[in-house]
C-alpha cells in the first residue's frame, strides 16, 4: 500500500514536472514565433527598400541607354541601404522613390530617398552603384599619333563603363576616318578627346575654291592661311583677286565660301 501510494506520488510529482515543462517549452516556442515574425518584418522592409532601388536605377539606367543608343548593355547594382531599417516595419503600401532635393549624385553613384507612406511611415536614403557593361570601340593594337583610324584598327570590347572618365565611343561613325590626337596601345577604349577630324588643308597649301549662289557654282584656287580639318573654317586667299575670304574647309583640298549670312553667324 506505502509502494503504490509512493509510486502514485512520483507519478504525479514526474507529471507536474512534465507539465512545467511543456508549458516553458511552450513559452520559449511562442517568444521564438513572435521574435521570428518581428525578424521577417525587418527582412521586409530591407528587401521592399532593395527592391525599389533596383527598379529606380533601372529605369535610369535604361533611359541613358535609349539616349546614347546603346546596344547589346547590361548592368548590376550595388545598393547600400542604411542600418536604420531594421526599426522599420515592412510597408503596406507602395514604396516613394524621389531623387533628393539639390542633389548633385552622378551617374557612378546614384541617390533616392525611398518613403514608406504608410500611417507610420518611414523614410531611408539609399545610395546605389550601378556597373554598366556596354561594347565600346578599343584599339586592336598599338596606333600612332596622327593615324587616321581605319576599320582593321579597332573592335568592339565589352567595358564596364561606369567609370570612364575618359569617355567612350559606340558608333563606328564617331571613329573611322578620324585621327588620333596621341598614341593609343592595344585594347585602350577611344574616346572624343583621343580623336579629331583630319587635316584636310596644310597652310600655304593651293586649295580649290568653291563659291555657290542660287544654285550656280563656281570654281577657282586659293591659298590657304591656315591648315584646318574638315569642317574647320579659316582664311584664304583668292590667287585671281588677292582678296581675303573665309572658307570652310569640307574636303582634302576643297573649301566652300562662306555666303556673307554665314560669316556673320559666324562671328
Amino acid at each position: 500500500m506505502i509502494f503504490n501510494e509512493l509510486n502514485f506520488y512520483m507519478f504525479h510529482k514526474r507529471k507536474g514536472v512534465f507539465l512545467r515543462n511543456f508549458r516553458l517549452r511552450a513559452l520559449m516556442l511562442l517568444g521564438l514565433m513572435l521574435s521570428s515574425t518581428a525578424f521577417s518584418a525587418t527582412i521586409s522592409a530591407r528587401k521592399q527598400v532593395y527592391a525599389e532601388a533596383i527598379q529606380a536605377a533601372t529605369a535610369k539606367v535604361n533611359a541613358q541607354a535609349k539616349l546614347q543608343k546603346w546596344q547589346d548593355f547590361s548592368a548590376k547594382f550595388s545598393v547600400f541601404i542604411p542600418g536604420e531599417i531594421a526599426q522599420y516595419s515592412s510597408c503596406h503600401s507602395a514604396l516613394v522613390a524621389a531623387i533628393p532635393a539639390n542633389d548633385r549624385s552622378s551617374f557612378q553613384r546614384l541617390r533616392y530617398d525611398i518613403r514608406c507612406e504608410d500611417a507610420q511611415g518611414w523614410e531611408v536614403a539609399v545610395t546605389i552603384k550601378p556597373d554598366v557593361y556596354l561594347p565600346v570601340w578599343v584599339a586592336k593594337k598599338n596606333l600612332a599619333r596622327g593615324r587616321c583610324v581605319l576599320a582593321s584598327d579597332i573592335e568592339l570590347k565589352k567595358r564596364n563603363i561606369t567609370n570612364m572618365n575618359g569617355g567612350y565611343l559606340t558608333q563606328p561613325e564617331d571613329v573611322l576616318g578620324l585621327t588620333l590626337k596621341r598614341r593609343a596601345q592595344a585594347m585602350q577604349p577611344l574616346s572624343a578627346s583621343l580623336l579629331e577630324q583630319p587635316l584636310l588643308v596644310e597652310r600655304g597649301q593651293v586649295v580649290t575654291m568653291i563659291a555657290e549662289e542660287q544654285g550656280i557654282s563656281a570654281h577657282t584656287l586659293g591659298e590657304a592661311a591656315k591648315k584646318g580639318h574638315k569642317g574647320d573654317i579659316i582664311k584664304v586667299k583668292n590667287l585671281a583677286s588677292h582678296k581675303m575670304v573665309m572658307a570652310r574647309v569640307t574636303e582634302a583640298g576643297v573649301v566652300r565660301i562662306l555666303g556673307s549670312a554665314e560669316e556673320k553667324g559666324e562671328e
